[in-house]
């Protein structure tokens, strides 16, 4: 689900704004793959940020090793998710809205930096935001395809664990389950926010940490001894049998 705030992200721009093009050539994707370097678990609890951020940094910076969802299990994508977004929501709010209000009235130079990274081979996050009577509700997702001939922008979407989404710029709107958004945000200025970016690094450290710790338990209750019988040790050494 998505993050309900109290009208402080005011600034954001109507999407039927961005239909300005920038000539770029041919579409602009990074080769992200929904199905394999994004989460698998749902967004139900609404970790929509932690989810969008976290699948961009583990992409950049572990190229040629397993796609995340090889490395990372249900149970801890779970864990990550949920202390991530706790950091974001805590300490990144007020950085976001300060950006976004920045460049509220001309998104122009925004876009086009955030496009110029997608043809970097670089996934970028995007911020939508719905204003109602009770305050704003925004929702994270994370961008690895323009197209500039049907001004459209591809997405990995937190709310649909399988299925690629596009955000389409000249229908002025996007809808996620049961929200409609009318309003976006390039919030490049938390790309490589130190804090953001450390937070991730620490608990990628603890997620290694972890996995060592268990499969070194695992092999010692596995490994033959001295005190087994010798059939039991030569089952351990020897190669395939036909």
């Amino acid at each position: 689900m998505s993050i309900l705030l109290s009208g402080r992200l005011v600034g954001f721009v109507l999407i039927s704004c961005l239909s300005v093009f920038f000539l770029f050539p041919g579409h602009i994707q990074a080769s992200f793959k929904v199905t394999e370097d994004a989460f698998s678990i749902s967004n139900a609890p609404g970790y929509c940020f932690a989810m969008a951020a976290f699948s961009r940094w583990y992409y950049l910076m572990h190229p040629g090793e397993p796609p995340l969802r090889k490395v990372f299990d249900k149970r801890n994508q779970q864990k990550i998710a949920k202390e991530l977004q706790t950091f974001y929501s805590k300490n990144l709010i007020g950085l976001q809205a300060e950006y976004c209000n920045r460049y509220h009235s001309n998104q122009n130079e925004s876009f086009k930096r955030f496009a110029e990274g997608l043809l970097k081979g670089e996934p970028r996050i995007v911020l939508l935001m719905n204003k109602g009577p009770r305050g704003a509700v925004l929702h994270a997702v994370l961008a690895y395809e323009y197209a500039p001939e049907r001004n459209y922008i591809k997405i990995y979407d937190p709310n649909y664990i399988n299925q690629e989404r596009c955000v389409d710029l000249e229908r002025r709107e996007y809808t996620s389950l049961d929200i409609t958004y009318n309003a976006i945000c390039f919030p490049e200025v938390l790309q490589q926010e130190p804090s953001l970016v450390n937070k991730m690094e620490s608990l990628y450290a603890a997620h290694l940490e972890q996995h060592k710790k268990y499969a070194s338990v695992a092999w010692r209750g596995t490994a033959a001894s001295p005190a087994d019988d010798s059939s039991k040790r030569e089952r351990y050494s020897r190669g395939p049998t036909r």
